[in-house]
């Protein structure tokens, strides 16, 4: 959202994509952060038999090492849409394929999350908000991306505000998902007290409930 100077609030105004403008500096953080640990994460969760945290710590561990490799020069990702008569393969990131087709990514991403927004009402509220405002946020950029698409720099501006806007959404889902995280070390650890995270549980009756209610 631009806090501080962080991301590329301004980057509009100097014709540069606007999360492609800083986020090299964190690709360590999408590799390890997102993709390995969310992958590790995933496994144990497998392995504990808890299916849904662990499809979506594998998908999203999925979605940053994509998100990450397309960042790596090496991948050709954008430099395969660069110009050939390009000084930089850099230039990739302007074109038209490029953008429209990051936000085909995007919206896969999108609806991924409203299936496990649907899937969550069987769960907390914490994690209900984390899937509704990922699929605010990725809708978003989804928009922003094929915005750029349609005009790189007539659209500039207006791709930007819909960048800090999932950037906004973005900023609730980290919220919730502090909240939850802490919650369950309190909870694991045995603490006097509890956060609550909204227990939705109850919310549907479970399917073999339901049946014997009709039998």
């Amino acid at each position: 959202m631009g806090w501080r100077g962080a991301g590329g609030s301004g980057a509009a105004s100097m014709q540069v994509i606007p999360i492609f403008s800083f986020i090299h500096l964190l690709l360590g953080s999408y590799f390890f952060f997102g993709g390995l640990l969310m992958f590790v994460g995933g496994l144990l969760e497998w392995i504990l038999g808890n299916t849904f945290p662990s499809v979506v710590f594998l998908t999203f561990s999925a979605f940053w090492l994509s998100f990450g490799a397309t960042l790596v020069p090496d991948f050709h990702a954008y430099a395969a849409y660069a110009p050939a008569d390009a000084i930089s393969v850099a230039e990739g990131l302007q074109t038209r394929g490029f953008n429209a087709s990051f936000g085909f990514f995007l919206l896969a991403m999108m609806l991924l999350c409203l299936v496990y927004l649907v899937c969550s009402l069987r769960t907390n509220v914490a994690f209900f908000i984390i899937f509704l405002t990922l699929v605010l946020g990725f809708g978003l950029l989804t928009g922003a991306y094929w915005a750029l698409a349609s005009d790189y720099t007539g659209n500039a501006a207006f791709a930007n505000k819909l960048i800090k806007g999932g950037g906004a959404c973005y900023f609730v889902t980290c919220l919730a998902g502090w909240w939850i995280f802490v919650a369950i070390l309190l909870a694991v650890l045995e603490f006097p007290f509890q956060l609550p995270v909204g227990d939705l549980s109850q919310l549907f009756a479970k399917k073999e409930v339901r049946n014997k209610s009709n039998v």
